[in-house]
């Protein structure tokens, strides 16, 4: 039986994965440092190995990481750290490259309010209902800062596109069509690159697609964990 661990991504809390927790009860959804509570890491490094050192203190294996945004970055890290613990990834609307926009950088050293508003207009499709965006808007204001800085700066300093090739382990890539933030390209050089991977590209959706059309993501996700299920059994 795998263990579902969700990481969430820049300027978020464990919160964004709601939909996907209640599906799968076992699992865990993670607060990075900082997301509430003390300082947060300014590399994709440091987050990487607080995931890790989370799941070593508890034990855990037949891990299954599934990783949004920066998120995906830190799941990225880790699978091609090898460790003895994956079962399996999970990679959503993240890119082997995250460059920011100064935009976004500037604008939270100098007008945070607006470039949150900015930042949310961007995550989410057309088609999304105003009152999620607007509870994802009250969820990031309430990240410091300097700690949503911290991740944009890691996430542009991030970069494994000549990396990810290497990893071995059973990959599902999951991306909105409308994605405005990590376009669907990121998430088709991540399949092109990672043998054996497999993507959904969800409709009319973007950059928030577990929040916009969860029932299509869990569905994804239980579909890919039964396929590791049977591998595990053939073997």
């Amino acid at each position: 039986m795998s263990k579902l661990i969700f990481i969430h991504g820049a300027g978020e809390t464990g919160k964004v994965w709601a939909y996907q927790t209640n599906q799968f009860p076992d699992s865990l959804a993670i607060d990075l440092p900082g997301h509430h509570d003390g300082e947060g890491e300014k590399t994709i490094e440091g987050y990487a190995a607080f995931v890790d050192d989370f799941v070593a203190q508890r034990k855990l294996s037949n891990v299954v990481l599934v990783g949004h945004s920066m998120g995906g970055a830190i799941v990225l890290k880790l699978a091609l750290e090898k460790p003895s613990y994956l079962k399996g990834i999970v990679l959503v609307a993240t890119g082997a490259r995250l460059r920011v926009t100064p935009l976004i950088l500037n604008g939270i050293k100098t007008d945070y309010a607006n470039v949150t508003k900015l930042i949310m207009d961007y995550a989410f499709s057309l088609e999304t209902p105003d009152w999620l965006k607007e509870r994802s808007l009250t969820e990031m204001r309430r990240i410091r800062p300097e700690v949503a800085l911290g991740d944009f700066e890691a996430c542009d300093r991030f970069d494994s596109m000549k990396d990810i090739q290497r990893i071995e382990i059973p990959s599902l890539i999951i991306c909105g069509s409308d994605d405005k933030l990590t376009p669907v390209k990121y998430s088709e050089y991540l399949n092109k690159n990672i043998s054996g991977s497999r993507l959904v590209v969800i409709q009319g959706t973007g950059h928030m697609v577990m929040m916009e059309k969860p029932n299509h993501v869990n569905k994804a996700i239980e579909v890919f964990l039964e396929e590791l299920c049977r591998s595990t059994d053939a073997g």
